[in-house]
This record gives structure tokens, sequence and C-alpha cells, in this order.
């Protein structure tokens, strides 16, 4: 009888998963886990995908951090989906990282066009104040930001003031923050509806790295900005990565002398809550496709590797949007703007109206890979193009799986090589 008694007992006794089942202790425990953590014990067990999916909906709440700085989030949003801006700097550091820095402000980038409408908004509906207005050389060494307008709430004195600043930049934002950035824990970047961290591993994962960056147009005033600007996330807990430990535990995620993109494999995409936030009229897919890399510098200091990020401007004349290429030779947008967009480019000119379409198509194809490069510049340098005139933006995600597809098999070869296999193609006989 007793030994019944015990064995109803332990059938009537909750496992530790019973007791994480309920709601309101897995969210305080959770409450108390860093990022790397609370996605380890995710892993456990699929019972209790339920109260994490919970939690992290109120942990990763967009507009309850933007409550801080404005008081309609969501109308601050649709400004940036309809402007294409993005969030950079501290606020995504510490979003992602489930932090708040007391004296932190917010940074929003946005090409020069459209900065002027985001003070108008700031002064007529959130209530800020001008304060000051910068020029890149004053504040900032990135050559892509044209100026830099701040904006303030509140009272210092009382503790209740907060700072957001309007950066304006020469060309789209993301060019900027990902090749004129001078850390790797601070490239991380917010649109309207998804966040993304380029390097989480290193930035969220312990010990916290980071790796000093170069822009390539650094004076003297730029090194000491820049050391300031490294030693600050120093002190916040992120060490300055030597090139020894570069070596010893290379990092999955900075892919050094490589070819990167905006959501790729190696990055954190974290999906924000985008109810009553208008969207965008310009696909994901478009920041998605926008190619970084980090390459050690081709002007290096004595007995010192430096390292250089690389985002440069993309376009073409059968684009709608606007990207970036990597340094890198075999860069996506390398390859398939000398070739595939060069061919659809000289289609849609063949298919232009008799009086319109320029003469030098009716010569012979000259020799080259690239055909009528020279007429097609001069040409295209004061050509309207009609409503006829296709674009081809929405075949860039099929094409960029391609390539790096043929790319990873590209990389699996030359590794099987160095050591002595035969890759795929050389096997078959």
């Amino acid at each position: 009888m007793e030994s019944l008694d015990q064995s109803a007992r332990s059938r009537e006794t909750p496992t530790l998963l019973d007791v994480l089942g309920q709601y309101g202790i897995f969210n305080a425990l959770c409450c108390r886990l860093d990022t790397a953590t609370l996605f380890a014990l995710r892993r456990v067990t699929k019972r209790l995908s339920d109260p994490f999916r919970a939690h992290t909906r109120e942990r990763w709440n967009v507009n309850r951090r933007l409550k801080h700085f404005v008081d309609h989030p969501q109308d601050l949003r649709t400004m940036m989906a309809r402007h294409n801006a993005l969030i950079s700097g501290s606020f995504v550091v510490q979003f992602f990282d489930d932090e708040f820095w007391k004296g932190s402000d917010l940074d929003i980038y946005v090409e020069k066009e459209n900065a002027a409408v985001f003070g108008t908004y700031l002064a007529r509906k959130e209530g800020y104040r001008f304060e000051k207005s910068s020029t890149s050389g004053d504040e900032y060494p990135l050559s892509g930001i044209h100026k830099t307008d701040t904006y303030l709430r509140g009272e210092n004195d009382s503790g209740n003031e907060t700072k957001i600043q309007i950066v304006s930049t020469r060309s789209i934002p993301v060019s900027c923050i990902l090749g004129c950035f001078s850390s790797t824990a601070v490239m991380n970047i917010m649109s309207w509806n998804t966040a993304y961290s380029m390097f989480p591993d290193l930035t969220f994962l312990e010990p916290r790295s980071q790796l000093k960056v170069c822009t390539g147009y650094e004076d003297d005033n730029d090194s000491e900005r820049i050391r300031a600007h490294i030693e600050k996330y120093r002190k916040l807990g992120w060490h300055l990565l030597s090139q020894q430990e570069l070596k010893d535990s290379p990092s999955g995620s900075l892919q050094l002398e490589g070819t990167r993109r905006v959501g790729d494999r190696y990055s954190w995409k974290m999906a924000l809550n985008v109810e009553d936030v208008k969207p965008s009229l310009v696909p994901d897919y478009a920041l998605q496709h926008c190619h970084f890399g980090i390459y050690l510098a081709t002007v290096r200091a004595a007995g010192e590797e430096i390292y250089e990020s690389g985002a440069y401007d993309f376009k073409s004349h059968v684009l709608k949007y606007k990207y970036t290429f990597a340094s890198s030779k075999s860069d996506f947008w390398r390859a398939l703007g000398y070739t595939t967009l060069h061919g659809l480019i000289i289609d849609e000119l063949r298919n232009l109206d008799a009086e319109v379409r320029p003469a030098f198509l009716d010569l012979p194809v000259p020799d080259g890979a690239h055909p009528w490069l020279p007429e097609i510049t001069r040409f295209m340098a004061h050509f309207v193009k009609p409503e006829t005139w296709k674009f081809y933006d929405e075949h860039i995600p099929a094409w960029c799986d391609e390539w790096e597809k043929a790319n990873s098999q590209g990389e699996l070869v030359e590794q099987m090589a160095a050591v002595g296999i035969e890759g795929p193609d050389e096997a078959r006989v």
C-alpha cells in the first residue's frame, strides 16, 4: 500500500518542463538570461516553443523601445518605409542585446534628399527642437555621410532629454553603414520591418569582440575619432580582436577576403511586428542583396595588419533600385553586371522604336566581352527611359541564389584540392 502511495505521488510531481511551461515562470526566468543563453535554452526542447515565442515577441518589441524616443513609433516606422531609411548605431546593439544604456540616442540614416522630411516630422509630430547641424568632417570620419542634424526633446537638467540624429547619406544608407563604420560591433541595421546583425557571433556571444575596420579615407583626426569609438565599445564589454586571435580562432561571420550580404546565413535576422505600419514600396530583397566584405587594407601600418570594410554603390540601367557590391573580385554584382545586365541593356535598347533606337546597334557587334560599352554609356547619359523599359530586380534573388551555390561549390573544390582530394567534377569518369 505504501509503495502504491509513493508511485501516485511521483506521477503527480511536476517535471522541470512542466514548471517552465507556465508562462509566468518561464518569462521571469528568461528575463534574467542574456541573448546567447536564451537561445541555448530554446534548443533544449520543442515543448517550450509557445512560451518562447511569447517571450521573444515582448523581449524584442521594437515599438516599446522606440517609445523612449517618440510617442508614435508606428508612424516613425511608416516614415522609414516611405523614404527607405535605416536605424543603426547603439540603438540596434541595445535592441538585439535587450539592454538599455542611459543617455544613448537614436540614429536614423536616410539619403540626403529625404532628410528634411524627418526633421519636419520630429518637430511637428513629436515635439522635438532642432539643436545643430554637423558636416561629416565635424563629428564623423565617414566618407558616406553628408551631414548630421541633431534634434532634442525634454530637458537635460531634469534627466528626461532624448536625442535623435538624422544622418543624411550621400547614397543609400546601407552603403554608408557597412562601408564606413569603424567597428564590426555597430554593423547592425534596422529597417521598417526587419533587424539585421552582420556579425552576431562576434558581437553577442561570449567573449564579446569587435574588429577595427578603417574606411580608407582616414586622416589623423579621423584616426583619433575612430580610436575613441573603439574605446567606447571596449569599455562596454567588446574586446578588440588582435591579429593573433583572428588567426587562432577565425570568426565565421567575418569571412575575411570573402563576400557577405545583408541577411545571409551568417547574419542574425529578426522580423519585427508591422501592425499599424504602412509597408514600403521597395521590396526587402533590395536591402538583402546589398553585398559587403572585410579585407586587408591595401596600405598597411608598419608591423600591423589593418582591415577595411567594403560596400560600394552599384546601379544599372535595367535595375530600379540601388545595391552595393564588395571589393572582392568574385563579388556577385561584378559577375552579374559585366555579363547578364550588360546584355539586358542591349536587349532593351534594341526594343526601342526605330526613331529613338541608337544607330550603333545597326553595326556589326564588336569583339569583346562588353560590346558597345562606351557608346551605351554616352547614350544613356541623356536618354529618358520610356514606360515600356523593363527592370529586372525581381530576378535578383534567384540569380544570387545560383551564384552563391556555384561560389560555394568552387570554394569546396579548392579546399579539397588543398588536401589532395579530387573535387566532384574531376572525380567523374
